[in-house]
């Protein structure tokens, strides 16, 4: 029986050939494979346009100002790179300058950690306010600026990222301190933030946390002020043990060796003069801080077990030896705080591979040493210098740059200029009260439990300097003292303790006294802020005071003032009514009380509690002094009926207009009248 052949229908389709149906599958799986691609982009897209993705300038344009634009550097730029504590990140100082830079300007930029930024000293008194002193004297034909980058917290990769903006801006100089935090800072390889410990991971993270994505996902999960009770040392410990075989030990001193190479290379590829620092640390006085570590062999001694044996031979007067078991318990700590020996070969390797101009910090701290060890006398704890240490990092600073053959040389004539480092410190503002603040700074630090129970000498050390210094005091500055411990830094920073001292002074009557120490606040806070206002107009109110009227200068600080102030708000920058409220006291003090009126009323919007008060005390001045008595009488009588606790306060600014009134008015009855035109 013969197979019937089917007939093809009209409407069937012709079947694929074996040659279609690879290339089906082929752009089935690239659209398979691009499809989540696209998702993702479409998503990133979506994040973007509600704001998140990328990552803030650390110099940020502000606006124009007097001789072009406007630079600033704070807070806002360093927090992403704490992307696993953005709740408690580190902090820099804020600092402007202006771009393009004007002519016969030395700018000076120093990037690196809190050691290098000059913690816990306040800023006017950190190696960077030293060293433009110095710089000054040396060249007083030159205008010195220097810009501290300086930040806390962070391992050398951040650093780097910051040097790297920096250099867009015309430095003729570049200072390097870094390499105490490779291990605890963020992108160390044991801390929180470790970004997976090698160097080629570190820019692979910092990408993946540029996406909006992450960023949003982030802040999804983010717990405000989850951390705020701890300090920043606690909160930066990812891996709090890391014996002396760890390979994270040798990750640390490659990443800082590779970054601290790049960071010189990009410096000489752009032709600027750059110097890298070792790190000098605490050897004699502050002992191993992590835990004891086991199963060492046989004869091998811990870290404790080096430095106490540092400390018998320091006694005996054998320094030299000392030095060495002191560096061992140092190199042997399982909690490694301070620049362990490997990271002071990094820094010196990058220096010779490089040809780097090298400034050997750790040398000069140990020939101004006691017996050659470095200890409290120029260190605050483990790594921070105190005040001569800030000093003498300066000094140093001034004499690597006697060896550079550009136009950061200081020449010998020029060195001679420099006076000793008391006098700079006395006219930067060193005083009792800000030593006392350091005092109380390190006690907190010391209270850290891995720190007291490693370091009871030390929390002792500054508990009694702390106890000795309030014995001392009467009890309304006591009282400042007390309030000044309960504040929180604010954007990284906290309120000198000088400035709150001096209001205590104004208070009491005590002028000069007064003077003296708003006068040391105002170094302490930086320009185009409200606190650099605040201080500035009770600065000028002491003078008045004292004087009778402000003097030519005085009125040109209240103007330059004032002007900073309007650019503020110009910017958005001043939230707060602050600024407001001091520009309207600052053109009163200038006698300009219509000018003040504005200011004065934006400032109620914002102000709460006392300092509403003052704002509206000086509202009514203002009025009545311009004659427009209802108008002071009508802010004296709505805040005595609706101010609550402090309606007793407009109670007597309403019961003094009427006084006013009649003098104002007897002034004007017995002011003869104008004669006619002749």
């Amino acid at each position: 029986m013969s197979r019937r052949t089917r007939p093809n229908r009209p409407d069937s389709k012709p079947h694929a050939t074996a040659g279609t149906r690879p290339a089906l599958r082929r752009w089935f799986r690239i659209v398979a494979l691009l499809l989540p691609v696209l998702l993702l982009g479409l998503i990133e897209g979506v994040f973007r346009l509600k704001g998140y993705g990328g990552y803030p300038p650390l110099l940020r344009h502000v606006g124009p100002v007097e001789g072009g634009e406007l630079m600033l550097a704070d807070q806002s730029g360093a927090i992403p790179w704490f992307f696993a504590n953005s709740d408690r990140p580190g902090y820099n100082d804020q600092y402007t300058f202006v771009t393009p830079k004007p002519t016969n300007v030395f700018r000076v930029f120093m990037v690196g950690e809190s050691a290098m930024k000059g913690y816990p000293q306040p800023r006017n008194l950190a190696s960077s306010a030293f060293l433009q002193a110095m710089l000054q004297d040396a060249w007083p034909e030159r205008r010195v600026e220097v810009i501290n980058l300086g930040t806390t917290a962070v391992a050398s990769y951040p650093v780097l990222g910051m040097m790297t903006e920096a250099l867009e801006y015309q430095p003729d100089l570049v200072i390097i301190h870094t390499g105490h935090n490779e291990f605890f800072g963020t992108y160390g390889v044991a801390s929180v933030g470790r970004a997976g410990g090698q160097w080629w991971t570190l820019p692979l993270t910092r990408f993946f946390h540029s996406l909006a994505i992450a960023q949003a996902w982030q802040k999804h999960r983010q717990t405000k002020g989850a951390q705020l009770e701890r300090t920043l040392m606690e909160t930066m410990v990812g891996n709090d043990y890391v014996p002396l075989n760890s390979g994270l030990r040798k990750a640390a001193g490659r990443n800082l060796q590779i970054n601290l190479t790049k960071m010189i290379r990009r410096c000489q590829d752009r032709a600027v003069p750059v110097m890298v620092c070792t790190l000098p640390t605490n050897e004699r006085d502050l002992a191993p801080v992590g835990r004891v570590e086991t199963g060492l062999p046989t004869g091998t001694m811990t870290a404790e077990e080096h430095f106490r044996r540092g400390q018998e031979l320091y006694a005996q007067g054998q320094t030299q030896t000392a030095l060495e078991q002191f560096i061992a318990a140092r190199d042997a700590d399982t909690m490694p705080w301070r620049a362990p020996s490997a990271a002071q070969q990094a820094v010196r390797q990058a220096a010779r591979e490089t040809g780097a101009v090298l400034c050997d910090l750790e040398t000069a701290f140990r020939a101004n040493s006691l017996g050659g060890c470095i200890g409290w006398e120029l260190m605050d704890d483990h790594v921070h210098p105190t005040l001569r240490g800030q000093a003498l990092m300066a000094e140093e600073f001034v004499r690597t740059l006697s060896r550079m053959a550009n136009s950061a040389k200081v020449a010998p004539d020029a060195q001679t200029r420099i006076a000793p480092w008391g006098s700079y410190a006395q006219r930067l503002g060193d005083n009792p009260y800000d030593r006392y603040g350091v005092a109380h700074s390190m006690r907190v630090l010391f209270e850290v439990p891995f720190m007291k129970s490693s370091n009871p000498e030390g929390y002792a050390r500054f508990s009694t300097l702390c106890a000795d210094f309030e014995k001392l005091q009467d009890t309304e500055v006591l009282s400042a003292m007390k309030e000044w411990h309960t504040y929180r830094p604010h954007v990284g920073a906290k309120r000198p303790l000088s400035g709150m001292v001096a209001r205590v002074f104004l208070r009491q009557g005590k002028l000069a006294e007064a003077e003296q120490y708003y006068q040391i606040a105002r170094l302490a806070v930086p320009a185009f802020t409200s606190w650099h206002m605040e201080y500035t107009y009770f600065l000028l109110v002491t003078r008045e005071k004292q004087n009778g009227q402000l003097n030519e200068a005085d009125r040109q600080m209240a103007a330059a003032e004032i002007e900073q102030g309007k650019f503020l708000l110009r910017r958005g920058v001043s939230e707060s009514g602050f600024a407001e409220r001091h520009l309207g006291r600052l053109h009163q003090l200038r006698g300009e009380f219509a000018e003040a009126i504005p200011y004065l009323l934006a400032s109620r919007a914002k102000l709460s509690g006392f300092d509403l008060v003052a704002a509206d005390q000086a509202l009514v001045v203002s009025y009545l002094r311009l004659k427009q008595f209802d108008r002071a009488t009508q802010v004296a009588a709505n805040g005595a009926r609706n101010a609550g606790e402090f309606s007793g306060l407009y109670q007597k600014m309403l019961e003094e207009i009427p006084a006013f009134e009649r003098t104002a008015r007897i002034n004007d009855s017995s002011t003869p009248a104008p004669e006619g035109p002749k």
